[in-house]
């Protein structure tokens, strides 16, 4: 039996461990944290932080590791292709490659060389001065260069607000700098590569509705509509220009989902996401389009020959419309959660992936991130007035109460 590494251990990392033992591996699962979610479900957990490239290389050898991947962290994507490369294995990415698609920075730099528009931003360096921020214009968004999911990230309208989120960002982050952004309040969307053999193919594409109620901190998502109603206007006059990009780049056989605002008709784009993401549109294309972006991730990691014959094209998911709902928890303690039992018995909702449970703590520090969501719904239906239906009827649903009994839910999106 072939044994496959998996770095990170995170409740999202569980889809892809489960897709590996299907396929006959042996999963091995590491994180320094003991505790981790994904440890209770793969074959073996192990302790080495997925920082540790040396341990991991030599743990590979001693142990017989056949395959390495990345779970659902993005701070691991460079470590992984670096015990790859020491290893003589297979990886989906190169050094520049993972090194552009990491951080946002150098992102930027690439799209603007491709012609393609990035959020307008300032980079700031660890030794500003007071000069550089004294044409700043507010509301602005300020962000480490190299973190994700909401991690160091503020918004700031006034001065003392903007200084107190520069030393939040720098704190988080060991780059030497971070990016001052324009506040952006228009339509935001993702846009979710497969790419084979060297041609990208937009998998998915899908309508992101955010969190306005938490104003000072990162708009976590509050869910995604599929397909986007943009789908045409995207593949009219963005995808020839973002193919030509990711064919620039050499990106051969990966996968890549990518955010982006939409104003006035334009993109404007931010947030590579060179792994699976913890948004997981690729349950969507497994449950419509019957393709499995883990299975070719990890026929990767094998050097596996890919089947072609896959249905990786379909973008506009055959006819059906299909959502994400993200549960967001407000700061407290949970107390008690009703309605779940209800939920995961629903036909039309095909996957929950839970997060926080009874007894969980969301603290202040998690707010304005990923770590409030309490859980993802994954739902698909025939028509949009029944996937209308079905949000109303999952926010009547779903009851989360503090140890006061007070509502700590989040108020839902409504898809109009």
């Amino acid at each position: 039996m072939k044994k496959l590494l998996i770095l990170g251990a995170n409740s999202e990392t569980i889809p892809l461990i489960e897709t590996a033992k299907k396929m006959g591996l042996y999963t091995i699962v590491t994180d320094p944290d003991p505790e981790a979610p994904a440890k209770k479900v793969a074959d073996r957990g192990i302790n080495i932080n997925g920082m540790d490239i040396i341990s991991l290389a030599q743990f590979c050898k001693t142990e017989k590791v056949d395959g390495v991947l990345v779970g659902v962290a993005d701070r691991l994507i460079e470590p992984y292709q670096k015990v790859c490369e020491m290893l003589r294995f297979p990886c989906y990415g190169n050094q520049y490659q993972c090194e552009i698609l990491t951080n946002k920075e150098k992102f930027n730099r690439v799209c603007k060389e491709y012609q393609l528009l990035v959020i307008p931003s300032v980079l700031l360096p660890r030794s500003y001065s007071n000069a550089d921020l004294e044409n700043i214009k507010y509301p602005v968004f300020i962000k480490p260069v190299d973190r994700n999911s909401g991690k160091g990230m503020s918004i700031a309208y006034t001065r003392p607000e903007l200084e107190q989120g520069i030393e939040k960002a720098f704190n988080t982050t060991s780059s030497d700098s971070i990016l001052l952004e324009k506040y952006m309040t228009c339509n935001d969307v993702l846009v979710s590569f497969t790419i084979v053999g060297g041609e990208p193919i937009l998998s998915a594409m899908a309508d992101r509705y955010t969190c306005k109620e938490q104003s000072k901190t990162s708009q976590v998502c509050l869910g995604a509509i599929y397909p986007s109603e943009l789908l045409d206007l995207y593949m009219d006059k963005e995808y020839p220009k973002i193919v030509k990009m990711l064919k620039g780049i050499g990106l051969q056989n990966a996968i890549l989902t990518i955010s982006a605002f939409v104003e006035d008709g334009h993109f404007y784009y931010y947030d590579p996401g060179f792994r699976l993401q913890g948004e997981a549109p690729n349950l969507h294309m497994q449950n419509i389009n019957k393709f499995d972006q883990k299975k070719f991730l990890v026929d990767i990691a094998l050097g596996t020959k890919f089947d072609k014959s896959q249905n990786i094209t379909q973008a506009s998911f055959e006819g059906n419309y299909a959502a994400t709902i993200w549960l967001l928890l407000k700061e407290g303690i949970i107390s008690n959660i009703q309605g779940f039992d209800k939920i995961e018995t629903d036909p039309t909702i095909f996957h929950v992936s839970r997060r926080l449970f009874e007894g969980d703590t969301v603290s202040q520090e998690m707010v304005g991130t990923e770590a409030q969501v309490m859980a993802r719904l994954y739902v698909k239906c025939k028509t949009k007035e029944e996937l209308k239906n079905k949000l109303s009827e999952v926010y009547n649903t779903i009851k989360v109460l503090d140890k006061e009994n007070n509502n700590q839910l989040i108020n839902g999106f409504k898809y109009e």
